[in-house]
């Protein structure tokens, strides 16, 4: 498994999202079918919200959605179901809110859910049965092992009510004393979750929101009638079964208004938010979610799929399943059970379900298995168009930067461009300098380095390029071995990066870093190099030879060398490369080893080991919150080596030796499993020739890691080295050497087959006119500075054309943020490049001997200036124009506010500059700020003119001589709730020839300038450039109507264009097309004709690459109360050794002067306005 094994002692359950819902298909035009896979699925929230708020077209059918579930915990899936085939029976809503959300129930609820298990369970006892049911054609469960879970987890609801006195007593203790538990935890403290789901509106949530949670831990309903709170006395069994049986292990930080957008407060008629007012608001989006997707599935084309078991294992199943079209995969479910991954629901033998998704939403899980785990597992499983999106989401703050900038690239493990070059996708908002989604409030609620802060990042694949009738895919890349075999190192050391002695016991002078979770064992790297094999074209065994032997020189890593041999291991299975040791079969004399009876040796076995029940009860006597989450290995130690090896499998129960092979075991699993008495037995793989050096005094264990979170705690018991139990490799009781783990022969040859779908990528073929190649340009760190395309001419016609032509007739050309296009004579070529390319200084060589063109070009940078050709691209999914760096959103769906009632506004537009930002647009001409600057200075004021005292109503842009003025009329402001921030809906047109010889414009023209709602904005070439970009890219955002098959924009997508100061940006699709009533009929109604819908929100600075908010936080911690004295403004740390301040404000507070020289360009524009 390529992921650390944590002691699973202290986990908890996870019944309610506690983020506001977001919009699956936001990042797909509304006619393209959507295939979504969720990982870490959760509860429904997001499903029931993107099937409220999907786009319709005026003129097509509703497109399908196939929705593919999974969660680790069947519990999360068994609730999930309980919910939506009670919404699809029309159960009261009132009822089906108390059972989904309330820990207690009155006796009707209660009543309603036991008749909904027995439903349930009736229509589960097999497979067959379930497809033979009511729900199978929306509700499909992917395999055997789901639906018994769930059954399983049915029953138990069931039965709670059922049980004996004493069981039932001990329970309902557990219940109150739980709730208890969390009353004391936060008592007198503020809880500032519901602040997350309030967006922009956080302020007016933060005391009531709190104040919810307390009266929900007190309560366990969301009642505020006492009549209706002594009602619910009973346990809700909903919460109080999970996988590990029946407890109370609800998470502390549950609360079901957290599953809402709480920015609905804007709608609310007064300034002071109750509790109560939070929870009607949750339970009328709750009851209107409900609602549409009990219509919606009325259209046969909703489908959702269901799977338990961890998230890594079933992508690989689903991979595997692609590829060999064999649904048993040979993969265990999870790390402490025997069940194999075999999805027989029906659905994938013959294949219908999807296999490939154009979303892929990982939840938080980042944050629990390692980004880079999520995304190797994930982008074989990315069907290969410009639209398809993984969203990755993190909530806790990185270790060694507290979310600070450069936070992502700390998880990845290397800087941003390597990562998408190695793996063929980029971050969305990296590129493209900014993001249309808002988390600034979650930037504001963090006032501590530590505290958690909800970040999302879309990755799509790269290049964004390609028409209907040619689609683009990337080419193989080419690394030099020596530097790809650096760059892995480089790689391999950050990611192990928690072995260091660095981390460990902290630099000399500073204290210890805190311990975190370590995600990567050394299977993870061999998965990542067993992918990026596939996409990169080097001599492999040269590149994994020279990392080797730049890993064995290595000495940061503590205990680099105890897993080295697990390295090598797992090289070997995944085919990526063999070690001499393995190759030469040099197993010394097997006579008197461990292998005395094998015919023949492989290079690699399995050690199975057991350990006897009392061992493990020994680790069950420590409470949750001391042992914590410890990561356990396997060790193999002699007199003269001593290895780790982190990918172990374990279950409780024996083994038994198999008949047809006396070498392979049986696995015999205990079903009672932690609460039996049965050995644990663990295994893991390890190479064979270690077993065979001093047989006699080897010792196979299994083990604390150390420096894993909580250790502290094991060492009394334990001893320093943290050993749980130890036995002599020929002690043939505990110890067994096999070939294959128990019960899973077929898990090796899976595993070596494992690696990346070779479809998505392109070879050139050999009788094809010239071959194209890119090359991988390093600078001396061996950070990516830019590549080399180059093309080689095999036809005789074109070896004569560039023998025969002048230098001057081969040119370079940037068509697109990903593509160069070289003319030579007339043959003309177009190289596709896999990242933002900056084609102004391109250099070329021309080899007319050869028969080759070269390029180096330079890499975009992460700031706007990576899509600078078209900051706004529009890119062609198929035959379908879609926005690639905007999200879609459903106008009619998004609430309509009071331009009177937004306060709030002002704020909320504050931060949407970087700190960086804010201090240019403060301090620098407005002529002299970088184009992304600019186009903020001029979105702020705008929507800030909508909320005046005599609100703007019209805008116009306009260039001298007033080449084409763009004019927009605003309809309303609505709240984007998703994505926590504003949109105003307007309709736009372009004042271009053909319309102003319409008769009578001119006089409407005339009509608006002088009107006292219009503000007229006069910019320079440079500066309307962009936003002529972006306006195509706000139409196509919101559209509910469908291209034309002759639409300029489909002609031109993808490619880049010169931008035409005299013609409209607008295609004329959507021209007079499902525009708001109040403008068809309204003073303007002459422009409705040629106007379009359009959908203008704020854009926002990155979170995890630079640093916000910096002077709206000062502001807002005042206000709240919240403001640490003794936190330094800059680094949120401790003063060194005192805390020093701003001698002009005397505000600002500084830890160093390092701080303080580093804030001044930010602190300097507030500090002028303090003195006055």
């Amino acid at each position: 498994m390529a992921h650390s094994v944590f002691w699973p002692k202290k986990t908890f359950f996870y019944p309610i999202g506690n983020t506001s819902p977001i919009s699956f298909t936001q990042g797909l035009a509304p006619e393209t079918p959507a295939k979504i896979l969720l990982l870490g699925c959760g509860d429904p929230r997001s499903i029931l919200y993107t099937v409220h708020t999907e786009l319709e077209l005026d003129t097509a059918p509703r497109r399908p959605l196939d929705f593919t579930c999974c969660d680790v915990e069947p519990a999360i899936l068994a609730r999930n179901i309980l919910l939506l085939t009670m919404i699809l029976d029309e159960a009261s809503p009132e009822r089906v809110w108390n059972i989904f959300f309330h820990f207690y129930l009155d006796r009707e609820s209660l009543q309603l859910l036991r008749r909904q298990c027995r439903k349930l369970v009736n229509l589960s006892r097999t497979l067959q049965s379930w497809k033979d049911g009511e729900y199978s054609s929306i509700l499909c469960v992917c395999s055997t092992h789901t639906l018994s879970e769930l059954r399983r987890l049915w029953i138990m609801y069931d039965e709670t009510e059922d049980l004996p006195l004493e069981e039932k007593a001990a329970l309902q203790t557990n219940f109150s004393s739980v709730m208890k538990s969390i009353q004391d935890r936060f008592d007198g403290r503020r809880v500032t979750t519901a602040a997350r789901s309030a967006g922009p509106l956080w302020i007016s949530v933060f005391v009531p929101g709190s104040d919810h949670f307390r009266r929900f831990w007190t309560t366990g309903v969301t009642f505020d009638d006492a009549s209706h709170i002594s009602e619910a006395t009973l346990m809700n069994p909903v919460f109080a079964c999970d996988a590990s049986g029946r407890r109370f292990n609800v998470h502390y930080g549950t609360d079901p208004i957290l599953a809402f957008h709480l920015s609905m407060t804007a709608k609310l008629p007064k300034d002071h938010v109750s509790p109560s007012d939070l929870v009607q608001m949750a339970q009328t989006q709750f009851y209107s979610w409900c609602a549409s997707f009990r219509a919606r599935v009325e259209t046969p084309n909703v489908v959702i799929r269901l799977f338990a078991g961890d998230a890594l294992i079933f992508c690989r199943a689903l991979h595997f399943c692609a590829k060999s079209g064999s649904v048993e995969s040979g993969l265990i479910n999870s790390s402490w059970e025997t069940t194999q991954v075999i999805l027989d629901g029906g659905d994938y033998k013959p294949i219908r379900a999807p296999l490939s998704f154009n979303v892929i939403d990982t939840s938080n899980l980042s944050d629990h298995l390692g980004l880079l785990n999520i995304l190797v597992a994930t982008v074989p499983l990315l069907q290969p168009t410009p639209a398809a999106i993984l969203n990755t989401n993190t909530l806790l703050t990185t270790e060694d930067t507290g979310g600070a900038p450069c936070g992502l690239a700390h998880r990845v493990c290397t800087d941003i461009p390597t990562l998408s070059l190695l793996l063929g996708l980029v971050p969305v908002s990296y590129v493209s300098g900014f993001t249309s989604h808002s988390n600034m409030h979650e930037v504001l609620c963090a006032m501590s380095p530590d505290a958690p802060r909800h970040e999302s990042i879309s990755w799509k694949m790269a290049p964004i390029v390609g028409s209907p009738g040619n689609a683009k895919v990337p080419q193989l890349l080419q690394v030099k071995p020596d530097e790809l075999g650096k760059i892995l190192c480089a790689i391999y050391l950050q990611m192990f990066s928690d072995e260091s002695l660095a981390h460990l016991f902290g630099s000399l002078g500073q204290p210890r870093k805190k311990l975190g979770f370590s995600h990567y064992v050394r299977a993870s790297f061999v998965a990542l190099i067993a992918f990026v094999k596939e996409r990169i074209r080097t001599d492999w065994n040269i590149a994994i030879s020279h990392m080797l032997s730049l890993l064995q020189a290595d000495t940061t890593l503590f205990t680099g060398r105890n897993y080295y041999q697990d390295l090598c291991c797992h090289l070997h299975l995944y085919r990526a490369y063999t070690v001499g040791a393995l190759v030469d079969g040099n197993f010394g004399n097997v006579e008197r080893g461990i292998f005395k009876n094998w015919t023949q040796i492989p290079p690699v076995v399995c050690v199975v080991l057991k350990v006897p029940r009392w061992k493990v009860k020994v680790l069950e006597t420590i409470s949750d919150d001391r042992i914590g989450t410890p990561i356990i290995h396997g060790e193999v130690e002699g007199r003269t080596f001593h290895n780790f090896f982190s990918s172990i499998q374990s279950y409780f129960g024996e083994t038994i030796i198999s008949r047809t092979d006396p070498n392979q075991l049986l696995a015999k699993e205990d079903e009672a499993r932690w609460s039996g008495n049965s050995p644990l037995i663990v295994s893991f793989y390890v190479p064979s020739w270690i077993l065979c050096i001093q047989p006699g005094s080897t010792t196979i264990r299994l083990s604390v890691r150390a420096g894993s979170a909580h250790c502290k705690s094991l060492y009394s018991l334990l001893g320093q080295n943290l050993h749980v139990f130890s036995a002599d490799l020929m002690d043939e009781t505990h110890v067994s050497i096999v070939r294959a783990r128990p019960s899973n022969p077929q898990e090796l040859s899976q595993i070596s087959g494992d690696s990346a779908a070779k479809a998505n990528f392109r070879r050139d073929s050999l009788a094809a006119p010239l071959q194209k190649s890119v090359s991988v340009l390093l600078d001396n760190t061996f950070t990516t500075r830019g590549l080399t395309a180059r093309i080689d001419y095999l036809d005789e016609a074109s070896r004569k054309a560039l023998r025969d032509c002048q230098s001057s007739e081969i040119q370079f050309k940037q068509t697109s943020p990903f593509s160069m296009m070289l003319s030579l004579a007339s043959f003309n070529t177009e190289l596709v490049l896999p990242y933002p390319i900056n084609g102004s200084k391109c250099k070329s060589r021309i080899a007319r001997i050869s028969s080759y063109v070269e390029v180096d070009v330079n890499l975009c940078g992460h700031g706007f200036q990576g899509l600078a050709t078209n900051p706004f691209p529009l890119v062609m999914d198929g035959a379908t124009p879609t926005a690639w760096n905007i999200h879609y959103l459903n106008l009619e769906q998004s609430p309509e506010l009071d331009v009177t009632q937004m306060d709030w506004l002002r704020e909320h537009l504050m931060l949407t500059p970087s700190d960086s930002e804010y201090t240019a647009i403060k301090t620098v001409p407005r002529m002299q700020q970088a184009l992304l600057t600019r186009m903020k200075s001029i979105m702020i004021p705008m929507f800030t003119q909508m909320t005046d005292p005599i609100p703007a109503r019209i805008f116009i842009m306009r260039t001298p001589p007033d080449l084409c003025p763009i004019v927009m009329f605003l309809n309303s402001v609505r709240l984007d709730l998703a994505s926590h921030t504003v949109v105003a809906d307007m309709c736009a047109l372009a004042l271009s020839g053909p319309i102003l010889d319409v008769y009578g414009i001119q006089d409407i023209a005339h009509r608006i300038v002088a009107n006292d709602t219009c503000v007229s904005l006069t910019l320079d070439d440079a500066a309307m450039a962009p936003w002529r970009q972006l306006l195509p890219a706000l139409a196509e955002r919101c559209r509910t109507w469908s291209h034309s098959a002759t639409c300029s924009l489909i002609r031109n997508c993808g490619t880049l264009t010169e931008i035409d100061r005299y013609a409209s940006p607008f295609c004329g699709c959507g021209q007079g097309r499902n525009l708001p009533q109040e403008f068809v009929e309204g003073e303007w109604k002459a422009m409705a004709p040629y106007a379009t819908r359009i959908a203008l929100s704020p854009f926002f600075a990155r979170s995890y690459m630079e640093t916000i908010g910096s002077v709206a936080r000062e502001v807002v911690a005042d206000a709240l109360g919240l403001k640490n004295p003794d936190v330094c403004d800059v680094c949120r740390g401790p003063g060194t050794p005192g805390m020093m301040r701003c001698s002009v404000c005397a505000r600002a507070k500084y830890c160093s002067k390092v701080c303080q020289k580093d804030d001044w360009k930010t602190h300097k524009a507030v500090c002028k306005k303090t003195t006055g």
